[in-house]
């Protein structure tokens, strides 16, 4: 019996191991890049602003620079994308993503700190559909707590195992007086780690061997 018990962890822990780790990751070398690969923008403010350019564009050395790799590898946007004395809802959303239970968003982002104002939360989808209204929030980073040097977040994926969309949502209230611009970088998204499949594993096989015996205690 404890033999088999034994197989069966093994086999648990080589199929996790080569599930495990990374899944999914963006360095935010080339913004241009992001539209060909999977990526969706869009901007939700109230008025929105016409801008020559992208709302989410490659990151400006002249306010701060990356978290890693070149000086403007990483993604921005900032208080412009609504018209003055307007409120500012833009998304970026990523390519389809094979998620787990209890897999790990991972990113690093942080503001210039001119103006307070800039909110950034994260959300994901798992229906297939692109309504705004199926998105779930994982967590926000409020202006209060928004740092002004590069600073790691790390998120939990709670829902069902499935493709997944993960969006980033940047809104600031009252552009008149609030809001500046932010920058994401280092992203990934992990799967859960071997061990703690393992365990559950483990657990799943251990009850019929609790249940065995509870009998023969009652017997």
């Amino acid at each position: 019996m404890f033999r088999k018990l034994f197989l069966c962890i093994a086999l648990i822990a080589s199929g996790t191991a080569a599930n495990a780790g990374v899944i999914f990751e963006e360095g935010f070398d080339s913004r241009s890049a992001l539209d060909s690969s999977g990526w969706l923008f869009g901007n939700f403010s109230d008025p929105a602003a016409t801008l020559d350019g992208d709302d989410w564009f490659q990151g400006n050395t002249g306010v701060f620079d990356s978290q890693s790799g070149a000086a403007d590898s990483y993604v921005a946007t900032n208080y412009l994308s609504a018209e003055f004395g307007g409120d500012v809802d833009t998304w970026m959303v990523t390519p389809l993503i094979s998620a787990f239970t209890g897999s790990t968003v991972s990113f690093s982002t942080r503001t210039a700190g001119g103006l307070p104002g800039d909110n950034l939360q994260l959300l994901y989808n798992n229906t297939g559909s692109l309504f705004l209204a199926d998105f779930v929030s994982m967590g926000t980073i409020t202006s209060a707590a928004y740092p002004t040097d590069w600073t790691a977040f790390n998120f939990t994926y709670g829902g069902d195992a499935a493709n997944v969309r993960f969006a980033f949502r940047y809104t600031v209230t009252d552009t008149a007086n609030f809001g500046d611009y932010i920058g994401i970088d280092s992203l990934s998204v992990a799967v859960p780690e071997p061990g703690t499949m393992m365990l559950l594993g483990a657990g799943l096989l251990l009850m019929p061997l609790t249940m065995r015996r509870r009998r023969r205690d009652q017997a």
